[in-house]
């Protein structure tokens, strides 16, 4: 597969094809109804017209049979030409960021550098990293585009075995079964989920996706791939539906909204940023230099509380070897800094594959709780305790759902900061046993425990990462009988680097609480080789 060719792709092609498929099988179905009305219209009794009636209904069922084998193609052709659309807008996008750079991109997607070469040190460094870049986009849309031939070669292979089975759901056709298919009963565990989930066709997951797009996208137990998929469909749904009521709440309160109106007006303000940091952040998979081409999944949207809550993953979290949970605290929220989190999630994910051995690795910010947004609020443990039951029920159905798939069982780690980790302390105690696998907190007021064996989790698999007090006073800061002992200091736990990068605020009692993500400091690379599965503590305690 040539770069070349695929600077030629593009989609109209392919759906002008898919449209005279479906034409077709509009004449079909007409041709059917029409057999139908024949039928009807055959009465009496004999072998004459028992033999009429054979013969048509023979007509009938190869009519309709056809139907759906045309239909079957249609939606393969459709979907292939969004594919080819995708590709070929992609490939030709990087073909001309590159040139712009001096970057040449071959017939055979060799990358070479064509500008002067009498360049500094500096700039020599930076076109490396350029060219780099450039290779490792060209190799994504070349397997993207493999991806989409296979893809399609494959279910049009899968209708020689008949287009029954195709339309049943036995393939991985798009086109919506006419099952009538309904949700789990509410209080279903994750398990029980993930069992529904896997027991559903292909076809019958799209029909469930599209007709419960909310229900699907924040259901713990399904996979991630499906979850995105779907939670992407609610995140525009619910974008649109908050931007029409904000833009009617501003008509009907004018320019001079009293205290309660202007509060209304905040709230849905802050709802409506939140989506679109949700689509921006979501939005940094897309090839350079727009993004960074990291595959993202939104794995979880909730737009019921008071604020918009949501968990972004970079990797898939179906197929990945070690998979990562940052749990952040005070101040997190998905109106604000969503992708601030995602940075950090970024940079620990970098470093966790530099430990990984090759095994590859997802990890996901989770802002699926509502976290305190002042200091008021952080006194209140009640927020870490309505948190932990949701991050339970997320670790239980991620857990679940890799149980049920095809990759099978993860290595699953908790890495909670600041309030955050007093959240996944007490998450840790009402998870399924064997659901995570490490537990890390850091900057921790208080491990929401008591003692380490509360932890549903094997023992020598609880670690703590702790800065120098006088810069840190969050950590343990939080009284013992509600947020639990301090971790730095409870027996059990292994203890990693201190080490954190430089201050990040002037406020020197609290200066280094937000530096455990710093590129190059100790402390992220001791928790990354937590999450990587190769922990190595510096003592224990």
């Amino acid at each position: 597969m040539k770069w070349s060719d695929l600077l030629q792709w593009e989609g109209s092609s392919l759906s002008q094809q898919a449209q005279v498929y479906d034409k077709n099988v509009e004449s079909l179905k007409s041709a059917s109804e029409s057999l139908d009305a024949n039928l009807s219209s055959l009465t009496g009794q004999g072998n004459t017209v028992n033999a009429a009636r054979r013969a048509l209904l023979k007509l009938r069922v190869e009519i309709e049979e056809q139907a759906v084998k045309m239909e079957a193609i249609a939606s393969i052709l459709s979907e292939a030409s969004e594919g080819g659309e995708t590709v070929g807008t992609a490939a030709r996008k990087l073909d001309g960021t590159a040139a712009n750079h001096s970057i040449h991109i071959g017939a055979d997607g060799s990358v070479q550098y064509v500008g002067p070469h009498n360049v500094s040190p500096a700039d020599a460094v930076t076109i490396k990293k350029n060219m780099k870049i450039v290779s490792d986009q060209v190799s994504a849309i070349v397997q993207k585009a493999r991806s989409v031939v296979q893809n399609a070669q494959s279910k049009l292979a899968a209708l020689g075995g008949g287009a029954s089975s195709y339309a049943n759901g036995s393939t991985t056709g798009t086109r919506v079964p006419k099952k009538d298919l309904k949700l789990p009963p509410k209080g279903a565990s994750e398990k029980e989920v993930a069992k529904w989930w896997s027991s559903l066709s292909d076809a019958e997951k799209e029909q469930m996706i599209k007709a419960h797009p909310q229900e699907i996208g924040n259901l713990n137990g399904i996979d991630g791939t499906s979850r995105n998929k779907a939670n992407r469909i609610y995140l525009e749904d619910a974008t649109k539906r908050e931007e029409k009521k904000l833009e009617r709440l501003k008509k009907r309160y004018g320019s001079h909204p009293s205290r309660r109106e202007r509060q209304e007006l905040e709230l849905v303000e802050e709802r409506v940023k939140a989506l679109h940091n949700v689509k921006d952040t979501i939005d940094r998979e897309e090839p350079w230099p727009d993004g960074d081409g990291i595959q993202r999944q939104l794995l979880s949207l909730d737009t019921s509380g008071k604020h918009v809550t949501a968990a972004v993953a970079q990797g898939n979290v179906d197929t990945a070897d070690h998979v990562g949970v940052i749990v952040p605290g005070l101040y997190s929220n998905v109106a604000t800094n969503l992708g601030k989190y995602d940075d950090d999630a970024k940079v620990m994910g970098a470093n966790v594959r530099k430990h990984s051995n090759g095994e590859s690795v997802a990890m996901i910010s989770y802002l699926g709780y509502e976290a305190p947004q002042n200091i008021a609020e952080v006194a209140d443990i009640g927020y870490a305790q309505k948190g932990a039951d949701k991050l339970a029920g997320f670790l239980n159905g991620l857990d679940a759902s890799r149980e049920a798939g095809p990759a099978g069982d993860a290595h699953i780690s908790v890495a909670g900061h600041s309030f955050g980790s007093t959240t996944a302390g007490i998450a840790l105690t009402k998870v399924n046993p064997g659901v995570v696998d490490d537990l890390i907190q850091f900057g921790s007021p208080g491990a929401g425990v008591q003692d380490v064996s509360e932890f549903k989790l094997e023992k020598g698999h609880a670690w703590v990462s702790a800065t120098d007090i006088e810069q840190d006073r969050v950590q343990g800061m939080g009284d013992d009988l509600r947020f639990g002992k301090d971790p730095a200091k409870m027996p059990g736990y292994n203890h990693l680097s201190g080490e954190v990068g430089p201050p990040h605020d002037w406020f020197v009692p609290f200066s280094r609480h937000m530096s455990y993500f710093d590129e190059g400091c100790e402390a992220l690379d001791d928790m990354s080789k937590v999450i990587a599965g190769r922990g190595e503590p510096r003592s224990t305690s």
